[in-house]
């Protein structure tokens, strides 16, 4: 096992989605000697700063929202993403931001030193709010000086035709 205080592969995480993520980025820190981090971010909340004890104070950004706990991860996502780690003989941790995924991303990665970002590309509805917003891996690459890996999710084969593209 990898020792905890090396830098780490930084992978954003979201439910559901975690296998060929995580996958991947288990596989390049077992390259790195490294470990993996894996960050699930919560982008309905929002950190609006800390209190006297260094705790953080964390509220929705809706207000008409009383749930203030950031998004965890489902336990069987959990037991996948240990499982990928322990494949690959490296050590992995999981942790929970809230705000901008690109921003609590990027600010993991600095605290972690990580040698490299991994996150995975969009699926369905998801995939037309990147069109409007734009995504996490495209903001990351132009907010921070790190490697941005992409895998993709339910990649088309070379051999089928996508659907924007099809006669």
């Amino acid at each position: 096992m990898v020792e905890s205080n090396t830098a780490g592969v930084v992978v954003g995480v979201q439910p559901g989605q975690g296998h060929d993520v995580v996958g991947v980025a288990a596989a390049v820190a077992e390259r790195f000697s490294a470990r993996v981090v894996c960050v699930v971010v919560d982008p309905a909340l929002l950190s609006t700063g800390l209190r006297a004890d260094g705790s953080e104070i964390i509220e929705p950004i809706d207000p008409d929202t009383a749930d203030s706990e950031p998004q965890r991860l489902p336990d069987d996502d959990v037991r996948v993403i240990r499982d990928l780690a322990a494949a690959r003989s490296v050590d992995v941790e999981i942790v929970s931001r809230v705000g901008d995924p690109s921003h609590a991303l990027a600010s993991v990665a600095e605290e972690r030193d990580a040698v490299m970002i991994v996150v995975g590309s969009q699926a369905g509805r998801r995939r037309m709010a990147e069109l409007l917003t734009g995504s996490v891996a495209a903001h990351l690459t132009h907010q921070q000086h790190r490697p941005v890996l992409v895998v993709p999710h339910d990649p088309v084969g070379i051999i089928a035709l996508q659907p924007s593209v099809a006669p």
